[in-house]
Protein backbone atom coordinates (compact mmCIF):
# COMPACT_ATOMS: atom_id res chain seq x y z
CA UNK A 1 0.00 0.00 0.00
CA UNK A 2 2.92 2.43 0.65
CA UNK A 3 4.07 2.09 -2.72
CA UNK A 4 0.69 2.62 -4.23
CA UNK A 5 0.17 5.93 -1.81
CA UNK A 6 3.67 7.37 -2.77
CA UNK A 7 3.47 6.32 -6.21
CA UNK A 8 0.49 7.98 -6.96
CA UNK A 9 1.17 11.26 -4.89
CA UNK A 10 4.32 11.40 -6.76
CA UNK A 11 2.45 11.18 -10.48
CA UNK A 12 -0.10 13.68 -9.02
CA UNK A 13 3.01 16.28 -8.26
CA UNK A 14 4.74 15.53 -11.53
CA UNK A 15 1.38 15.54 -13.36
CA UNK A 16 0.18 19.28 -11.72
CA UNK A 17 3.76 20.45 -12.42
CA UNK A 18 3.31 19.38 -16.37
CA UNK A 19 -0.21 21.07 -16.26
CA UNK A 20 1.02 23.93 -14.99
CA UNK A 21 3.60 23.99 -17.42
CA UNK A 22 0.96 23.37 -20.17
CA UNK A 23 -1.69 25.61 -19.39
CA UNK A 24 0.95 28.70 -18.65
CA UNK A 25 2.11 28.48 -22.22
CA UNK A 26 0.95 30.26 -25.73
CA UNK A 27 0.16 26.55 -27.27
CA UNK A 28 -3.22 26.02 -26.03
CA UNK A 29 -4.40 29.38 -26.82
CA UNK A 30 -3.68 29.32 -30.15
CA UNK A 31 -6.77 26.94 -30.68
CA UNK A 32 -8.89 29.49 -28.76
CA UNK A 33 -11.41 31.92 -31.85
CA UNK A 34 -12.08 35.08 -30.80
CA UNK A 35 -15.80 36.78 -30.50
CA UNK A 36 -16.12 39.44 -32.95
CA UNK A 37 -17.57 41.63 -29.99
CA UNK A 38 -15.35 42.20 -27.23
CA UNK A 39 -14.87 40.65 -24.07
CA UNK A 40 -16.45 43.61 -22.31
CA UNK A 41 -19.85 43.52 -24.82
CA UNK A 42 -20.11 39.94 -25.45
CA UNK A 43 -19.92 39.79 -20.99
CA UNK A 44 -22.65 42.20 -20.97
CA UNK A 45 -24.83 40.40 -23.62
CA UNK A 46 -24.27 36.88 -21.50
CA UNK A 47 -25.39 38.56 -18.26
CA UNK A 48 -28.62 39.98 -19.86
CA UNK A 49 -29.61 36.93 -21.93
CA UNK A 50 -28.47 33.96 -18.97
CA UNK A 51 -29.88 34.63 -15.63
CA UNK A 52 -27.99 31.37 -13.43
CA UNK A 53 -24.64 29.71 -13.27
CA UNK A 54 -25.09 26.52 -15.12
CA UNK A 55 -25.12 24.76 -18.64
CA UNK A 56 -26.77 26.70 -21.98
CA UNK A 57 -27.29 24.85 -24.84
CA UNK A 58 -28.13 26.81 -27.69
CA UNK A 59 -30.65 26.11 -29.57
CA UNK A 60 -32.15 24.45 -26.02
CA UNK A 61 -32.40 20.33 -25.87
CA UNK A 62 -36.10 20.54 -24.24
CA UNK A 63 -38.54 19.74 -25.94
CA UNK A 64 -37.11 18.41 -29.18
CA UNK A 65 -40.05 19.98 -31.30
CA UNK A 66 -39.88 20.16 -35.05
CA UNK A 67 -39.06 24.45 -34.32
CA UNK A 68 -36.76 23.15 -31.98
CA UNK A 69 -34.71 20.27 -34.60
CA UNK A 70 -34.66 23.27 -37.12
CA UNK A 71 -33.19 25.67 -34.78
CA UNK A 72 -30.49 23.44 -34.24
CA UNK A 73 -30.04 22.52 -38.29
CA UNK A 74 -30.17 26.24 -38.69
CA UNK A 75 -27.64 27.20 -36.36
CA UNK A 76 -25.57 28.24 -34.25
CA UNK A 77 -24.82 25.37 -32.14
CA UNK A 78 -23.10 26.25 -28.95
CA UNK A 79 -22.56 24.70 -25.33
CA UNK A 80 -21.99 27.34 -22.76
CA UNK A 81 -20.36 26.61 -19.35
CA UNK A 82 -21.48 29.70 -17.35
CA UNK A 83 -20.42 31.32 -14.35
CA UNK A 84 -22.22 34.46 -14.06
CA UNK A 85 -20.24 36.63 -10.98
CA UNK A 86 -16.42 35.33 -12.27
CA UNK A 87 -14.24 33.64 -10.12
CA UNK A 88 -10.58 34.80 -8.92
CA UNK A 89 -8.12 33.24 -12.05
CA UNK A 90 -5.74 30.66 -10.88
CA UNK A 91 -7.50 30.82 -7.42
CA UNK A 92 -5.77 28.81 -4.71
CA UNK A 93 -8.61 26.86 -3.69
CA UNK A 94 -8.93 26.18 -7.39
CA UNK A 95 -5.00 24.78 -7.42
CA UNK A 96 -5.51 23.05 -4.15
CA UNK A 97 -8.38 21.06 -5.73
CA UNK A 98 -6.72 20.84 -9.18
CA UNK A 99 -4.27 18.62 -7.08
CA UNK A 100 -6.35 16.19 -5.42
CA UNK A 101 -8.47 15.80 -8.39
CA UNK A 102 -4.98 14.38 -10.23
CA UNK A 103 -4.29 12.45 -6.62
CA UNK A 104 -7.58 10.97 -7.24
CA UNK A 105 -7.10 10.09 -10.65
CA UNK A 106 -3.15 8.49 -9.93
CA UNK A 107 -4.54 6.69 -7.17
CA UNK A 108 -7.08 4.77 -8.86
CA UNK A 109 -4.70 3.68 -11.59
CA UNK A 110 -1.72 2.64 -9.27
CA UNK A 111 -4.61 0.27 -8.00
CA UNK A 112 -5.15 -0.39 -11.12
CA UNK A 113 -1.50 -1.63 -12.02
CA UNK A 114 -0.35 -3.24 -8.57
CA UNK A 115 -4.10 -5.50 -9.18
CA UNK A 116 -2.45 -6.25 -12.82
CA UNK A 117 0.91 -6.08 -12.42
CA UNK A 118 3.35 -7.08 -14.82
CA UNK A 119 6.84 -8.26 -14.22
CA UNK A 120 8.79 -5.50 -16.67
CA UNK A 121 7.95 -1.85 -16.56
CA UNK A 122 7.33 -1.13 -20.08
CA UNK A 123 3.85 -3.55 -19.50
CA UNK A 124 3.54 -1.36 -16.67
CA UNK A 125 4.26 1.80 -18.11
CA UNK A 126 1.75 0.51 -21.55
CA UNK A 127 -1.17 -0.67 -19.10
CA UNK A 128 -1.42 3.25 -18.06
CA UNK A 129 -0.98 4.77 -21.15
CA UNK A 130 -3.59 2.22 -22.70
CA UNK A 131 -6.00 2.75 -19.79
CA UNK A 132 -5.76 6.33 -20.18
CA UNK A 133 -5.45 6.95 -23.84
CA UNK A 134 -9.28 4.36 -23.47
CA UNK A 135 -10.03 7.21 -20.81
CA UNK A 136 -9.03 10.17 -23.00
CA UNK A 137 -10.90 8.64 -26.05
CA UNK A 138 -13.91 8.26 -24.59
CA UNK A 139 -14.56 11.60 -22.35
CA UNK A 140 -12.60 14.29 -24.14
CA UNK A 141 -13.19 13.10 -28.23
CA UNK A 142 -16.76 12.26 -27.47
CA UNK A 143 -17.14 15.68 -27.21
CA UNK A 144 -16.35 16.50 -30.62
CA UNK A 145 -19.61 14.26 -31.55
CA UNK A 146 -22.00 14.89 -29.03
CA UNK A 147 -21.57 18.72 -28.08
CA UNK A 148 -20.02 19.56 -31.09
CA UNK A 149 -17.02 21.19 -29.52
CA UNK A 150 -14.54 21.88 -31.91
CA UNK A 151 -12.16 19.50 -32.89
CA UNK A 152 -8.91 21.10 -32.73
CA UNK A 153 -9.09 22.18 -29.28
CA UNK A 154 -10.57 18.62 -28.67
CA UNK A 155 -6.80 17.26 -30.33
CA UNK A 156 -5.12 19.55 -28.32
CA UNK A 157 -6.86 18.11 -25.14
CA UNK A 158 -6.62 14.46 -26.00
CA UNK A 159 -3.08 14.49 -26.38
CA UNK A 160 -2.53 16.39 -23.37
CA UNK A 161 -4.10 13.93 -21.54
CA UNK A 162 -2.49 11.21 -23.17
CA UNK A 163 0.68 12.57 -22.79
CA UNK A 164 0.04 12.75 -19.22
CA UNK A 165 -1.16 9.38 -18.68
CA UNK A 166 2.31 8.66 -20.12
CA UNK A 167 4.04 10.48 -17.73
CA UNK A 168 1.73 9.29 -14.64
CA UNK A 169 2.76 5.87 -16.38
CA UNK A 170 6.31 6.62 -16.06
CA UNK A 171 6.06 7.39 -12.87
CA UNK A 172 3.77 4.32 -11.66
CA UNK A 173 5.52 1.93 -13.36
CA UNK A 174 9.11 2.62 -11.18
CA UNK A 175 7.04 2.23 -8.29
CA UNK A 176 3.94 0.04 -8.15
CA UNK A 177 5.42 -3.44 -8.95
CA UNK A 178 4.27 -6.68 -8.66
CA UNK A 179 4.28 -8.39 -5.02
CA UNK A 180 6.48 -11.33 -4.38
CA UNK A 181 5.08 -14.85 -4.57
CA UNK A 182 4.39 -16.00 -1.05
CA UNK A 183 3.35 -19.15 0.71
CA UNK A 184 4.43 -20.08 -2.92
CA UNK A 185 4.83 -24.17 -2.98
CA UNK A 186 8.13 -24.58 -4.99
CA UNK A 187 7.94 -28.21 -5.71
CA UNK A 188 4.20 -26.83 -7.59
CA UNK A 189 6.13 -24.69 -10.42
CA UNK A 190 6.86 -25.90 -13.44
Amino acid sequence: MKRIVLGSFLAALVIFVFGAAFWTCPIPYAYVEKASAGDVELGQLLRNALPNDGLYLVPSAAGGSEAAMALHRQGPVATIHYRRDGTEPMAPSMLISGFFHGWVTTFLLAVLLHLAARPRFGERLLLVALAGIAITNYTVLGGGIYWFHPWPWLVLNAAYDATTFLIVGLVLAAIVKPRPARDQDPAASP
